[in-house]
């Protein structure tokens, strides 16, 4: 398992390719635009609120917003995938910057599996269902 790293330019392309992968494995409800994720990414890499981790074979990436509800920043996942068995590493990385961002709550987003089984481990419980159509 490799470290754990803040993203850079250059890790555009590799994300890209896992954030495929990631979209294959969990039968995702969109196809992945290669030009749209670079752009995200990269809008990502410099909004102060926005943060993309990476490992050798992995990635999280996510921002800092708010709900309808409460005015109290939320860290959002908008996408975490590992093939290098780095998933919990990358979502300690996650925690620790969304703590540091002052997040009082970490929403994350899983299609059951190993993703669900390491975020129950880790103290976290299902509190939304996503429905899409």
């Amino acid at each position: 398992m490799g470290s754990c790293r803040l993203a850079g330019e250059a890790d555009i392309p590799r994300i890209i390719d896992l954030i495929e992968r990631l979209a294959a494995a969990v039968g995702g409800p969109q196809r992945v635009c290669r030009i749209k994720t670079g752009e995200t990414l990269a809008g990502l890499l410099q909004d102060p609120r926005g943060v993309v981790l990476v490992t050798e074979r992995g990635f999280i990436a996510g921002c800092i917003t708010q709900t309808v509800i409460s005015p109290d920043p939320v860290a959002v996942e908008l996408g975490w995938y590992a093939e290098d068995r780095s998933g919990l590493a990358l979502l300690r990385a996650f925690e620790a910057w969304a703590d540091q961002q002052g997040a009082t709550l970490i929403k994350l987003s899983c299609n059951g599996g190993a993703a669900q089984r390491i975020l129950e481990r880790a103290g976290y419980r299902a509190a939304e269902t996503a429905m899409v159509k």
